[in-house]
């Protein structure tokens, strides 16, 4: 008898702790949730990089947005179908995308929209320009939403890289402090979280690219500053002459412009890059005067 009644009495109290531990989960705010998760629609916050004040970001009606043409290397697979067996070849070549960036009333999202796809490192190459320009510009972009369009080619099937880093950063602080961007320029780059331009691939195909749009001006990162030639070696044996390629390595910016036909210019810091890409305010006395 005695057993049962101690069976009973824990029964009893298990059941006040379930109750209780049940009364605790129905009064916990809904909004509570784990730090290392992030609530339904919630957006990951930009990284702080400066104790400075943040300023608000203004929406200016028609001055929120701002686009630039970048030159990117696109890979094309051919497929040969001939004979029993598949043959497929890569190859590359530089061509033009726009890139734009809206500044829109939000929740400080980072969306991109891409014509084709977009591969995931475009988009880490979108955020990191984001935070790089708020950071600059000390501006808060939490109730804002940061939208970069691209548009490529319709035969590529995917837009991917971070050469565009660099670009997307300029672009976005444009719209942050108002000013124009030259059009004759353009720039092809990485960028890492204290402004550095860093080097990406394809400078040849790139800078045809921009020549063939119409750019006069490549800015290219300083590590850029050297690529591969051929240099052809002849030599004869007896009436049999022999030809072959070595490699050189020769300046970028001299192979470029004697071959290409478009000027090069190196930068390391987004303020040097700043200094080739940015219009000059007009002087207000000159024209006052």
């Amino acid at each position: 008898m005695r057993m049962r009644e101690k069976t009973l009495a824990i029964l009893l109290v298990l059941s006040l702790v379930a109750n209780v531990f049940l009364l605790a989960v129905a009064v916990m705010p809904p909004d509570d949730f784990s730090p290392a998760l992030s609530g339904p629609g919630e957006a990951e916050p930009l990284p702080d990089a400066t104790a400075a004040p943040l300023l608000p970001v203004m929406a200016v009606e028609n001055e929120n947005a701002a686009s630039m043409q970048v030159p990117v290397l696109l890979q094309r697979v051919e497929v040969d179908r001939g004979g029993p067996l598949f043959y497929g070849e890569v190859t590359e070549e530089g061509a033009m995308v726009n890139v734009s960036v809206e500044v829109v009333p939000g929740k400080g999202r980072v969306l991109v929209q891409t014509t084709p796809l977009m591969g995931v490192v475009f988009q880490d190459a979108a955020n990191l320009a984001v935070a790089v320009a708020a950071n600059r510009s000390r501006a808060d972009l939490s109730g804002s939403d940061i939208i970069f369009s691209i548009q490529g080619p319709e035969d590529i099937s995917e837009i991917d890289g971070p050469s565009a880093g660099a670009l997307m950063a300029v672009l976005l602080l444009s719209v942050l402090e108002d000013f124009a961007l030259n059009e004759s320029v353009t720039v092809t780059g990485t960028i890492d979280e204290e402004g550095r331009i860093g080097p990406v691939g394809g400078v040849l195909e790139k800078a045809e690219a921009a020549r063939r749009g119409g750019k006069t001006l490549l800015i290219l990162s300083g590590e850029n500053d050297r690529i591969f030639d051929h240099s052809k070696d002849l030599r004869s044996f007896g009436g049999l002459r022999i030809g072959r390629q070595r490699p050189i390595i020769v300046d970028t910016k001299e192979y470029i412009e004697e071959n290409l036909g478009i000027q090069v210019k190196y930068v390391d810091t987004l303020d040097d890059l700043l200094a080739d890409l940015r219009v000059p305010a007009p002087d207000r006395d000159a024209g006052a005067a």
